[in-house]
């Protein structure tokens, strides 16, 4: 088995040196963000090294089991909240050669350390500190590593667990806004009076008998028993039967992409027929390029979720700032504008997937506009268009979602309505430069992972503060004036001067399209390394 996790690891390592003499300033940016974020847990770990041994035993034991189930809270939910489950074997390619089942599962288990490494980071932070108190054994001050195991198995089986979900094309969209949509209890608990009354039960379940937590608390103080020990990896090998349970029932599913397999044929003619007639509102060859485009993305999994955390998600995620601390009247400027400010957020959501990389999900078939005679400029024009249908619809639905949360004016909406067309044209043309400047392809079936290095991360970054700064000026210009018509006027002028930028990028991307084809058909056609995931 070890020889074959460390033919897994090499082929990996030769993968990702390939890359390395391509190193940019955005990825150098972008690592330099990465390490001041772990700096942050590594600065918490070193309070914990200087810290603990000062602290009084009493103390100590009451809030090292408090700690250790806000560690496992944020390792178990931190991957589901973000959609980035880390590294993760690509079992599809590897299935073919002959690897045992338990040398997959072994390095699996392994990779669930990168999707929280900050725990870890803590963990040693503790253990260091536990070790320099006098009254703590250095050997009991180690048991705290013992509840990284316990993590590691149980999110390993979450993780099996929501991609087993996410192929059954009529569950994974509801069971991944639920999981996301659970990211709104921290700040509801924050922010209202719900957390108070709750803090004394969270207080009990920390220290309550045959917990994990506050096994690990006992003998990492060296003041626990044979009980604790047996508790504890009780727990342990619980976690690692469920994950090794759910491990093998994901080797014998097809996690492939399957386009459709959800839908009856009369469902497909009805949807269809819908698609068609919005398709027929244009002029071949745009209008069947039109009516391909939204048929594929209507079936793509990562597109349907991203659209309906867009309209649900986004008009929630906010409301716990709104009411306040302990359910007051929030910031005005937020109870006052809350549906541009929530709309602006949800086309935030779809941006990655329908305007700054618009040839991402058609990977490999791109090379499609290429080989056929349709001019490329109708591609461009007719993936705009759809990107308009989905952009439209999810103001649509947020408008008519918001109005139950919070108080909506007919200036609110038309603000919202005109912001968001201020940020799509401008995103638009943005994103059309970038699709033949830096292609990507894009996993459809993959609503788990973020798919992006650093340097796209980095443009969206700089896209997103751009759009910022547009919307910005017509909200200074309302308080300049003291009118919502200065608002509405100065994001009508961004709009017409936007589509002018527009139609000029258009040219510029057609050019460069032609240019260097082969580049962007070679870059969409690359398949993942063995192991992926969002990290790199």
């Amino acid at each position: 088995m070890i020889p074959q996790i460390l033919a897994i690891i090499w082929a990996q390592f030769r993968i990702t040196r390939n890359h390395l003499p391509r190193t940019t300033f955005g990825a150098v940016l972008m690592w330099f963000l990465t390490a001041l974020w772990y700096a942050m847990f590594a600065g918490l770990a070193v309070v914990a090294v200087i810290g603990i041994p000062h602290v009084p035993v009493e103390t100590l034991r009451q809030a090292l089991p408090i700690a250790l189930l806000a560690l496992f809270l944020y390792n178990q939910t931190i991957p589901l909240f973000t959609l980035s489950t880390g590294w993760a074997l690509q079992i599809n390619k590897l299935q073919v050669y002959p690897i045992r089942d338990s040398a997959l599962f072994s390095l699996e288990v392994l990779l669930r350390i990168t999707s929280a490494p900050e725990t870890i980071v803590i963990l040693l932070g503790g253990v260091i500190g536990l070790a320099r108190r006098s009254d703590v054994p250095v050997l009991a001050a180690f048991c705290l590593l013992l509840f990284i195991p316990l993590n590691l198995f149980l999110q390993l089986a979450a993780r099996e667990f929501v991609t087993h979900a996410f192929a059954r094309n009529r569950f994974r969209e509801i069971i991944t806004i639920f999981f996301v949509s659970i990211g709104v209890l921290p700040q509801l608990l924050v922010r209202t009076g719900l957390g108070l009354k709750l803090k004394p039960y969270f207080l009990a379940f920390a220290n309550g008998h045959g917990t994990p937590w506050q096994a690990t608390s006992a003998l990492s103080l060296g003041q626990g028993s044979f009980l604790n020990l047996a508790l504890l990896a009780a727990w342990t090998l619980l976690t690692f039967a469920l994950a090794r349970w759910q491990f093998a029932n994901g080797l014998t599913q097809d996690d492939s992409f399957r386009r459709g397999a959800a839908y009856s044929s009369d469902k497909k003619e009805a949807s269809g027929s819908v698609l068609d007639s919005f398709g027929n509102l244009f002029q071949d060859p745009i209008a069947a390029l039109v009516q391909k485009e939204l048929r594929s993305l209507v079936r793509m999994p990562r597109v349907r979720v991203m659209f309906g955390m867009a309209c649900i998600f986004s008009a929630v995620i906010f409301l716990p700032i709104v009411m306040g601390e302990g359910g007051h009247s929030g910031p005005s400027f937020f109870r006052r504008d809350y549906f541009p400010f929530v709309n602006l957020y949800a086309l935030l959501i779809l941006a990655d997937v329908l305007l700054l990389n618009i040839f991402g999900t058609d990977r490999g078939a791109a090379q499609l506009y290429f080989l056929s005679p349709t001019p490329l400029v109708s591609i461009f024009k007719a993936k705009n268009v759809v990107a308009w249908f989905f952009i439209l619809l999810q103001n649509l639905l947020v408008a008519a979602v918001t109005p139950l949360f919070m108080h909506v004016t007919p200036m609110n909406l038309a603000a919202g309505f005109l912001a968001s067309a201020v940020a799509t044209i401008n995103l638009m043309w943005a994103g059309n430069l970038l699709s033949v400047m830096m292609p990507r392809p894009i996993d459809p079936s993959s609503t788990m992972r973020k798919q992006g290095n650093a340097k796209i991360q980095l443009w969206i970054l700089l896209c997103t503060i751009g759009m910022a700064i547009l919307i910005g000026l017509g909200y200074l210009a309302r308080w300049a004036v003291g009118s919502e018509w200065a608002l509405l006027s100065v994001l009508a002028f961004e709009f017409i001067v936007g589509y002018v930028v527009y139609r000029v990028a258009l040219d510029s991307a057609v050019e460069r399209g032609i240019a260097e084809r082969e580049r962007i058909i070679d870059a969409l056609s690359k398949t993942s390394s063995p192991i992926g995931g969002s990290v790199g």
